[in-house]
């Protein structure tokens, strides 16, 4: 066993199961399985001494492994296909790693699979997977290099030398590439953007909020944690019932789906809320979604830059400058703003939209207690009251449902999530002849006390109806609250009696949201450390305004220097430490020897090397000799003389050159 801990492929085929691991979360299983079958292979050939596999076999699992990744996502051009390449076709290589130079081939790639794993994820626990594969790499590298040297001899590694070294080695080669690393990082030349902006497109769908919504859309991501963005109040927080993150705004319905009407991104809004009074003002900082819209409480009163206000309030980005990187903006919103108090034909025509022949039995109720009710605001009553006395239920799994799924959920169901409730009370209100949509966004927040900002996750994801009454505009309509009100007060986990998998406990909630605050500053800090941030860092020291052209200077003089003082350090990081004092001031005694131009070497016994040292300094011969007696005497002898002193001795004497007749 002791064998195998300092054999190089138990500790290879890890590194590259490290490296993998970020790929191997998000490939589909028959991909997984495919990238793990070589890995298990290799280790039980090195333990079964199995001989390598036929070049036949392995160019037919090539090939089988290219035709799998094309099944799977469709073609090889894209970021999340070319790194699933380049996972498998590593994996693969291990079935022919039977030499050293194969094996150094394999170390080095899970380097470059490791960086391309940064393409997808920026966060805090990206720099511990960095550092893990980093030091399993220099590791299984020392360990190639060690077990070929000693194999050409025909001789096996001593065990003396054990992994604590070959780790500490590479650990300090790491350690040395931190200030070169902190200098590229803090003086490299920025632009308008993040250093670590990726290009649309790269992050290949993240989850989130998007452009439809069918039952059960908003539910799956009630699953995921993930923080959506965060924000920072200036002042007092909002109460908990304003806490209404508006996104996509919901126009038309096919019987089934909700859809963002395309249309609306043409329309702009004309009016918006006095910004200088509003009374909420806040930073937003966004996760990357690869999605277009912001988020802001009713109603956003500014409008960032590259963004354009829709007329139902929809912040939208530009088509090219969708959200691939942490991005962070300024808001004010006013929650009395009045919307629209008039409503053209064009969008009242819109939001009275239905299809034909679907959901009769709503259409018959809504008719009859039209008919019952003197105005729109009692219908509305009438229809939160039937949620709140009737047995509906918030529940995080429902039944499925099929055409008529309207009719299915009021009558026969009566269990839905968010999106259902949303969305059968924006049906029945068009029927009614109301004008509605519904609105998905996120409802509410976890206060981080310590870092004073409000963290939204994707849980936090929720769909609610707007509708239109004259003389007021557009409002807000909840009807999962008339249900659950507890989903607006404390939240959709507390709303739940029920939890969503074996670790989703309250306490372990409390230290996740907890510990956001290190991903908040991880974020403000480092990925979202742009020129603004830059200029600003170096205006403490007192280098302001540099151009681009200064700072690549400024970079290259600090890298010339640092490597200056770098060599010395670099040359005695491979030279063993001497653990013996005596020893090691013998050592040292002996090299001033031969700087002075003694002809001595570690190979001459203490008395050559004292006689040495007398023929070329006279003025130092007696002392020469007593040291190298005393030495001798300590080192072969039987009597002990005084240690401490011969050491004292040996690392202050110096050699002095001298000029001497023949």
């Amino acid at each position: 066993m002791s064998h195998w801990r300092q054999h190089p492929l138990p500790w290879l085929i890890a590194t590259v199961a490290l490296a993998s691991l970020p790929q191997l979360m998000t490939m589909p299983a028959p991909l997984v399985l495919l990238t793990l079958s070589p890995m298990l292979w290799r280790g039980l050939a090195a333990l079964r001494h199995w001989r390598p596999l036929p070049s036949l076999v392995r160019i037919a699992l090539t090939f089988a492994g290219l035709a799998m990744l094309v099944l799977s996502y469709g073609n090889l051009l894209g970021r999340r296909a070319a790194v699933g390449l380049l996972t498998v076709m590593l994996a693969m290589k291990l079935l022919e790693c039977f030499r050293a130079r194969d094996a150094r081939i394999v170390a080095s790639l899970t380097l470059f699979l490791c960086s391309t794993q940064f393409l997808f994820s920026q966060g805090l626990p990206m720099v511990f997977y960095g550092i893990g594969v980093s030091c399993g790499a220099l590791l299984s590298l020392a360990l190639i290099e060690r077990h070929d040297s000693w194999g050409r001899s025909g001789q096996t590694p001593p065990s003396g030398l054990g992994l604590r070294r070959e780790l500490g080695f590479g650990s300090r080669l790491l350690l040395l590439a931190v200030p070169m690393a902190l200098a590229v990082f803090l003086l490299f030349p920025r632009w308008g953007t993040p250093l670590w902006g990726l290009p649309e497109q790269s992050l290949d769908a993240r989850s989130g909020l998007s452009t439809s919504m069918t039952p059960g859309s908003i539910q799956g991501l009630f699953m995921d944690d993930s923080p959506a963005f965060r924000a920072r109040f200036e002042g007092s927080l909002p109460s908990r019932e304003e806490l209404y993150w508006r996104g996509p705004v919901m126009w038309n319905f096919d019987g089934r789906s909700w859809s963002f009407g395309g249309w609306m991104r043409g329309l702009e809004r004309q009016t918006l809320p006095n910004a200088d009074a509003a009374p909420y003002r806040y930073e937003v900082q966004m996760e990357p979604n690869e999605r277009h819209w912001l988020f802001a409480l009713d109603y956003p009163g500014l409008i960032p830059d590259k963004t354009r206000l829709t007329e139902d309030f929809q912040l939208l980005r530009q088509r090219r400058h969708a959200i691939t990187s942490l991005f962070r903006y300024d808001m004010v919103s006013d929650p009395g703003f009045q919307d629209s108090p008039e409503l053209s034909i064009v969008l009242r025509n819109a939001a009275l939209q239905l299809p034909e022949q679907f959901n009769p039995r709503t259409r018959e109720l809504v008719e009859r207690w039209r008919a019952e009710t003197p105005n729109d605001a009692a219908l509305v009553r009438r229809v939160l009251a039937h949620f709140n006395q009737q047995p509906f239920r918030y529940t995080l799994n429902p039944p499925l449902l099929s055409r008529h799924s309207v009719d299915e959920f009021l009558f026969d169901t009566q269990a839905g999530f968010c999106e259902h409730y949303a969305s059968t009370f924006t049906v029945m209100m068009r029927m009614a002849g109301i004008p509605a949509r519904v609105v998905t966004g996120y409802q509410g927040g976890w206060y981080n006390e310590l870092g004073n900002y409000l963290l939204v996750r994707q849980s936090d994801a929720h769909a609610w109806a707007e509708i239109w009454l004259p003389g007021v505009g557009w409002t807000r309509i909840d009807p999962t609250a008339a249900v659950a009100p507890s989903r607006v007060e404390d939240g959709p986990l507390d709303a739940l009696n029920q939890r969503r998998h074996a670790f989703d406990f309250p306490w372990m909630r409390q230290i996740r949201n907890g510990f956001d605050i290190l991903d908040r500053t991880w974020n403000q800090w480092v990925i979202g450390f742009d020129a603004a941030r830059q200029s600003n860092l170096l205006g403490i020291i007192g280098i302001e305004k540099l151009q681009s052209r200064d700072l690549a200077l400024l970079l290259a003089v600090v890298l010339l220097l640092g490597s200056v003082a770098v060599v010395p350090w670099l040359k005695r990081l491979g030279k063993r430490r001497e653990r013996d004092a005596l020893l090691r001031q013998w050592r040292r005694f002996i090299g001033r020897l031969a700087d002075a131009g003694v002809p001595v070497s570690a190979a001459l016994g203490p008395l050559e090397v004292g006689a040495a040292a007398a023929s070329h300094l006279p003025t130092q011969a007696q002392a020469a000799r007593q040291l190298a007696q005393e030495y001798l005497a300590q080192r072969y002898g039987d009597e002990a003389g005084d240690r401490e002193a011969l050491i004292q001795g040996l690392k202050k004497f110096r050699a002095r050159t001298e000029k001497h007749g023949s």
